[in-house]
């Protein structure tokens, strides 16, 4: 049997599998034991991810390039039907084993470090449903289909962030990433109906096979977009989705969701905030590149919104000292540099940074669980200091991938972020000739920020001597914590392979040329008709090999290391008295990097308060006096006082009935009779 046949109804179980893991846990894990809940739970996810790994071999290797299960016909939109149907190619096959195979190591991992937890099957039927809702949104071959998935991954956030419910702070950092996911997924919404009323359809594969024929410049003559040109209305659904992709992947202004959502047990910031959900968006928009490609604005935008959340939180990260929210901070920056490329048409190089993203950071959120696991569930890194003497698997594996992350040695995040810059600063976008130039320099001082709060917070970790609880011993997890840091350590490593830049490209662009090449033939038409209406030359395409990559190598090479040099110089060499001296200083300075530039209570004074207030008065005014007390209740009170009045007329006394019936005779002869 061909192996495409027998996936073509086995792709549902790598959303069923996890699916059914969280249902058995969720109802019976409290009377099944630990040891059996964690294999229900990892199991279903190992089995997920062999699904998914067979996939990515077929579409790979096989005689096919897409494999789609048509499970039913779900309702239909006017004469739009909905299929309820998976489909997997090359890059949801990529994302598919990224999302099972690490979360089956954050499950790993879980097993010891969540031994002690009182809810550890609430907590593994919860990480089950996440893994079975992110796959749907993956493997969906419509939007509707994966905006299920896409509101399932944020209901299972929100069960995970607010793991720890009965602590107020923890259930409020929980509540807040779910309302304001629900503004980004109101986009969303209207993204999708856009594309249903320009195209009439939602399918993938439909909306790339009437792209290649789009003319931007046609006036439509009917619904809501009437008088419109098509690329303007195309310009507004991606706009619509895009403001979907930054609250799901924490882009400016709604990436504040993030930040907070450490609250949750650690392993679930390494499974949400490095590998999977936080990537939705820009999974999304590379999904969909071949509808961006005919809206330079909509790149553009893109680019300059990821480029700008890039530099905002890497330098938010300066003065931080959670070691958690160092990392938060760092995931907001580096969603940034993936939206970059796809904002600038590097599709590729975007999902190679959000595949080595997920190894190296999937990694260093598990090893900050190593240290706060050793450390009393301490976050400061100014009480620790020295724990490479006490931790050296922790040590080394989250070393190594501080070195992917920053660079600083051409290890898989060196050649995924610089091929990032690479595109930005070689791919052109004619009607916003600024935007290359822009994004490439705030990506060089990002990358250049990263570097330097990456060591700065390695550095105060585990070098040095301990600067506070000084009586306490660190000490090493079991096999179960320590070996997941491997082996993604390892990926951190092996992945560099997939991006060194060839004679013929990398060799990531080439396993996903097939998957972009709509979006690439769509963005040369694009550019083709831009020189016409601007009366420009049609730019050459850019080199992609090593010789026309290596100058922007040895750029990003010395901004790592510049970086790298300076985090040494405050916190381990001569300059280790200088933070404090600038904090004295600049007290003011300090504390807007320290607050994260007010950034939360400006929302807190301009949206909440107000919104609140307006509640508020709807509420007491409204809803409780106008319609509760005047016109529910105040229809009662006034038949009250209707009924007291005429029980004066009827009490019972007869001779007064006989005076009443009397005089009302009189006054009606008199009113006929004149």
């Amino acid at each position: 049997m061909n192996p495409a046949e027998g996936l073509q109804d086995a792709l549902r179980w790598i959303v069923l599998f996890p699916l059914f893991g969280a249902a058995v846990n969720g109802l019976l894990g409290k009377r099944l034991g630990r040891a059996n809940v964690h294999l229900v739970a990892c199991g279903a996810v190992f089995a997920s991810f062999v699904i998914s790994a067979i996939a990515l071999y077929t579409v790979s290797f096989g005689d096919v390039s897409r494999i789609t299960d048509q499970w039913w016909r779900w309702f239909s939109i006017g004469n739009v039907p909905v299929e309820m149907s998976l489909t997997i190619d090359r890059l949801s096959a990529v994302m598919m084993c990224v999302v099972t195979g690490v979360g089956f190591l954050i499950h790993i991992f879980s097993t010891e470090y969540m031994s002690h937890d009182e809810g550890y099957w609430r907590y593994f039927a919860y990480l089950n449903l996440f893994v079975a809702a992110m796959s749907l949104l993956v493997l969906g071959s419509n939007l509707l289909v994966m905006f299920v998935g896409w509101e399932g991954v944020g209901l299972a956030s929100y069960l995970l962030i607010g793991f720890w419910y009965t602590d107020d702070a923890k259930a409020f950092a929980g509540r807040k990433a779910f309302v304001v996911n629900r503004v980004g997924d109101f986009g969303f919404l209207l993204g999708i109906f856009t594309l249903v009323g320009l195209f009439g359809t939602i399918e993938f594969e439909q909306l790339k096979a009437l792209s290649a024929s789009i003319t931007p410049d046609t006036v439509l003559e009917a619904g809501i977009f009437s008088g419109w040109t098509l690329g303007a209305a195309i310009t507004m659904a991606c706009l619509f989705l895009f403001l979907g992709a930054t609250g799901k992947s924490a882009q400016l202004p709604l990436y504040v969701w993030l930040p907070d959502a450490m609250a949750g047990p650690t392993p679930v910031s390494a499974l949400i905030h490095a590998a999977t959900m936080v990537t939705a968006g820009v999974y999304m928009v590379a999904r969909l590149s071949f509808l961006y490609a005919w809206s330079p604005t909509a790149m553009a935008t893109v680019a300059v919104v990821g480029a700008l959340t890039a530099i905002f939180a890497a330098l938010m990260a300066y003065a931080q000292n959670d070691i958690k929210k160092v990392l938060a901070y760092s995931t907001v920056s580096q969603l940034g540099f993936m939206f970059i490329g796809v904002g600038v048409g590097a599709w590729w190089a975007a999902i190679y940074h959000l595949v080595t993203h997920a190894f190296f950071k999937a990694c260093l959120f598990l090893g900050s669980g190593s240290v706060m696991h050793a450390m009393r569930d301490e976050t400061d890194i100014r009480l620790f200091g020295g724990l490479r003497k006490e931790m050296w698997h922790t040590w080394a594996t989250f070393g190594i991938s501080t070195i992917a992350i920053t660079g600083v040695l051409p290890l898989s995040g060196f050649f995924s972020k610089d091929a990032i810059l690479h595109g930005a600063h070689a791919n052109p976008n004619l009607f916003f000739p600024w935007v290359p130039t822009f994004t490439y320099a705030i990506g060089l001082v990002a990358a250049l920020s990263t570097s330097f709060y990456m060591w700065r917070m390695f550095n105060l970790t585990f070098h040095g001597e301990r600067r506070g609880m000084l009586e306490h011993r660190a000490h090493e997890g079991g096999n179960a914590m320590v070996g997941p840091l491997w082996v993604l350590a390892g990926l951190a490593v092996g992945s560099l392979v997939w991006g060194l830049p060839l004679s013929g490209g990398a060799r990531f662009e080439n396993f996903l040329k097939p998957v972009f090449r709509a979006a690439d033939e769509n963005i040369a038409r694009m550019t083709a008709l831009g020189a016409q209406k601007l009366g420009v030359p049609v730019p050459p395409p850019p080199a992609h090999d090593f010789a026309a990559m290596l100058p922007g190598y040895l750029i990003a090479l010395v901004v790592a290391l510049i970086g790298f040099g300076i985090a040494w110089y405050l916190y381990l060499g001569p300059g280790k008295d200088i933070p404090a001296k600038i904090a004295q200083g600049a007290p003011a300075l300090y504390r807007a990097f320290a607050n994260k530039f007010y950034v939360d209570e400006f929302y807190q004074a301009v949206i909440v308060a107000p919104l609140s207030a307006t509640a508020r008065f709807l509420w007491r005014v409204v809803d409780a006096f106008a319609i509760d007390k005047l016109v529910v209740n105040g229809s009662a009170v006034l038949t009250g006082w209707i009924a007291q009045l005429f029980r004066y007329f009827q009490d019972g006394n007869v001779q007064r009935y006989a005076v009443v019936m009397a005089v009302s005779a009189v006054v009606i002869l008199w009113i006929f009779l004149g």
